[in-house]
């Protein structure tokens, strides 16, 4: 058993497209925009809990109720998020940042292979990579 396969989650994630750099290269771009969802929510939450322990104090029902509302929420936005893959988004019928990015990753490669959008601004990338490269093999040789 390999160093990856004891430290990943019990389950496979459909993002995970085998031990290819583009899959993991993909995962690291995921990853980051999970860590950006996950201290967005953080920055959110913290004023958050401070007005609903002032809420709680002030009122006249359980004073836990609008924090605990709060945790409820936060235990949602945690599994979707899922930062480190610890919730399968197959088990669940919910949407995550994780069928998120699969469902946007197959529409470009749709748009890709029907030769849309993705598939001209690749062809305009790779001509511009070729013009770079005749300029500086130009500015090199004369």
């Amino acid at each position: 058993m390999s160093a990856r396969d004891q430290l990943a989650p019990p389950f496979e994630h459909s993002f995970q497209r085998g031990r290819s750099r583009a899959g993991m290269l993909r995962r690291v771009a995921v990853f980051q925009i999970k860590l950006f969802a996950d201290g967005l929510r953080d920055v959110v939450m913290s004023p958050l809990s401070i007005l609903a322990a002032i809420a709680g104090a002030f009122s006249r029902r359980d004073p836990d109720v609008y924090f605990d509302r709060l945790m409820h929420f936060g235990r949602g936005t945690d599994r979707w998020i899922n930062l480190f893959e610890l919730h399968d988004p197959a088990l669940r019928d919910t949407t995550t940042l994780d069928t998120i990015a699969d469902d946007l990753e197959q529409a470009v490669r749709r748009d890709y292979a029907g030769g849309g959008l993705s598939a001209q601004g690749a062809e305009r990338l790779r001509n511009l990579a070729a013009q770079l490269r005749r300029r500086g093999n130009a500015k090199t040789d004369g």
